[in-house]
């Protein structure tokens, strides 16, 4: 029972809190700081216009501050009921700032109660603002209250005195008790407010580190279907024992794919980058590869070209893409190479990405069809090459992620023509040493100011 009415109050409080000063799901918390000071600074200003008349002090003071009272209620209507925040805050500083000013001229000046009024002024003005203004509006405070004291030094007739000490005593007092209650009060709001904020961020914070556990926790499985679905490295090293993969996804799951298939007596690779890295990148590339898989199951395609146009007619097919609209313009781009070791052929076809040989220390470029595995607005037929290979020879297919990578001094691209003199320098070394280099020339060109930005796939082969 006792439970039950404490939990009533709290919400009591709770609701008068959030009716004075706002609600935190429509007001900001700044928002609220400032509609409890121009409450605040209100009511200190109807305090003293009461104690002015009780203590009958000059009525041209209590006019003023009952002026002041209806201005400072005006600037919390703006704020609390029409939301108007920021614009407010500079008028309200210097207007406070000139209300002080003048009472400190008809209040007795450094003898009256307006210094604690201005120690107040100073908690509420460094509440409301932040940053270089914070700085600003406490300088202008502190040189309004040396000019003030160096006015009533030098011109004494300007200062309005106490008729008596008694008055001074109880307009003193009075004040210094009321601004210590109003500290008080505003320091407890302040502290409430905090750790209602403090409590609402450590329970979003839980809830996103959950969220992100559940999201990361289904990427890793995802990320553990992809490499099922791609070809283990024993399997290829079976099929084609000389050969490296340097795979480096950009983040847990890739957009890039390798797929290796023994058919007939063709070794088929192919080494693909789809639209997008990360979870988008990863659906196209199992989407590819289960493609490759049902092309190569039906047998009756005999050259890369052929397997490009079919595996680009399935995907549009697949992903439901037509010629009336290009929104939908997922796809890949992708090398296809077949190598036939009877007649010493190697067989390729590229869609946006090339084929490198080198031969005799000579690097030579096989281009790819400038057209991707998807919709394009102009279909160009993809072309076969035939590659009679020599003894030595070596060949390289690749994704952009290696040239498109930023580094070096200036923050650039690699680009294709230092990735071909890199290629040329290691192409005679063993080719576990050739991807050992790889890495080690892509890490030291990111150095520790770049991130990688795309998903890396470099596969190097001597058929």
């Amino acid at each position: 029972m006792t439970q039950g009415i404490s939990d009533s109050e709290e919400n009591i409080q709770y609701s008068y809190t959030d009716l004075l000063f706002g609600n935190r799901n429509v007001f900001s918390l700044e928002h609220r700081f400032f509609n409890s000071v121009s409450l605040f600074s209100a009511l200190a200003a109807c305090f003293a216009s009461i104690t002015n008349i009780a203590l009958r002090l000059d009525f041209r003071l209590t006019m003023f501050t009952l002026f002041s009272t209806v201005i400072l209620f005006g600037f919390y209507f703006l704020s609390r009921k029409r939301k108007i925040f920021k614009p407010l805050i500079t008028p309200f500083i210097i207007y406070s700032l000139l209300v002080l000013s003048i009472v400190w001229f008809f209040n007795a000046g450094s003898e009256g109660p307006v210094v604690f009024v201005y120690l107040v002024g100073l908690v509420l003005f460094v509440i409301i603002t932040a940053g270089r203004n914070r700085i600003i509006v406490i300088s202008s405070f502190l040189l309004n209250l040396v000019l003030l004291f160096v006015f009533e030094r030098r011109f004494p007739n300007l200062i309005t005195p106490y008729e008596s000490d008694f008055i001074k005593f109880y307009d003193v007092s009075i004040t210094f008790l009321f601004s210590f209650v109003l500290i008080y009060f505003v320091v407890a709001i302040l502290v409430k407010s905090y750790r209602e904020e403090k409590s609402i961020t450590n329970l979003q914070k839980d809830e996103l580190i959950f969220q992100k556990k559940q999201i990361t926790d289904s990427i890793q499985y995802a990320k553990s279907l992809q490499n099922g679905l791609l070809p283990e490295i024993k399997t290829i090293k079976k099929i084609l024992p000389n050969h490296f993969i340097l795979y480096k996804p950009k983040d847990i799951v890739s957009g890039d794919f390798y797929w290796v298939k023994k058919v007939n007596d063709f070794v088929v690779i192919a080494a693909a980058d789809c639209t997008g890295h990360g979870v988008p990148g990863a659906f196209m590339s199992v989407l590819g590869i289960s493609l490759l898989n049902e092309i190569v199951r039906r047998k009756e395609i005999k050259k890369t070209n052929q397997a490009l146009e079919v595996l680009r007619y399935d995907l549009r097919q697949t992903l439901n893409q037509t010629e009336e609209d290009y929104s939908n313009n997922s796809g890949m781009d992708i090398a296809l190479c077949a190598i036939d070791q009877k007649k010493k052929i190697v067989e390729y076809s590229g869609a946006n990405i090339p084929l490198y040989l080198i031969r005799d220390n000579k690097l030579i470029e096989y281009k790819p069809t400038r057209n991707p595995i998807g919709i394009t607005p102009i279909e160009i037929p993809f072309q076969n090459n035939e590659i009679e290979f020599e003894p030595g020879d070596i060949f390289y297919l690749f994704s952009d992620g290696f040239t498109d990578q930023f580094g070096g001094d200036d923050g650039k691209k690699y680009r294709s023509r230092r990735f071909k003199h890199l290629l040329l320098e290691i192409h005679n070394k063993p080719l576990e040493i050739q991807k050992d280099l790889l890495d080690l020339n892509l890490k030291t060109w990111m150095g520790r100011k770049h991130e990688q930005v795309d998903d890396i796939m470099v596969f190097g082969f001597r058929p």
